[in-house]
């Protein structure tokens, strides 16, 4: 089985101590860690390299991140193919602008709605793990990816 850990729009420029707790108990036996972009700095970007980090740039991501992260991915693990890609454009169109983005995937990542999602689509699973960060509304929110036995299953958390 493999156990991946899942992020999207962070939204913060620097890995503070309350954010590395925070990945720390909730990524504790993760394998991987997925991010669907706007980390937004370059301090967290290198944090999460402490991982087997797989990213895709966001929108608000800085210039250096812009720089060194793909637009969109696809990643071969354990034998799925899972698409990964941050989304533009307003909320309630990214879900069928990344599923347009993908062919041939079993499941997509992505973020930048800030409102998590779980569920399929032409054969194709999508989990967005809304945002990380939510001053406003906490708790923010992750996910837990899990492939075994040639299935793909999601959780969602929430980031206190």
């Amino acid at each position: 089985m493999v156990k991946i850990g899942i992020l999207s729009d962070t939204h913060i420029d620097t890995a503070t101590d309350s954010f590395k707790s925070a990945i720390k108990t909730i990524f504790s036996d993760i394998d991987i860690i997925i991010h669907a972009g706007d980390m937004t700095g370059m301090g967290v970007y290198e944090y999460l390299c402490n991982w087997d980090l797989r990213a895709v740039r966001g929108n608000m991501d800085c210039h250096e991140l812009q720089a060194i992260l793909p637009y969109k991915r696809i990643e071969e693990i354990d034998g799925k193919k899972i698409g990964i890609m941050h989304g533009k454009g307003p909320p309630y169109f990214v879900e069928t602008f990344v599923l347009n983005e993908f062919h041939g995937v079993d499941a997509i990542i992505f973020g930048h709605s800030h409102a998590p999602l779980h569920t399929k689509k032409d054969n194709i699973v999508m989990f967005n793990p809304g945002s990380f960060r939510k001053p406003y509304t906490p708790p923010g929110t992750a996910g837990i990816m899990e492939i075994s036995n040639n299935e793909i299953m999601f959780r969602l958390l929430e980031v206190k």
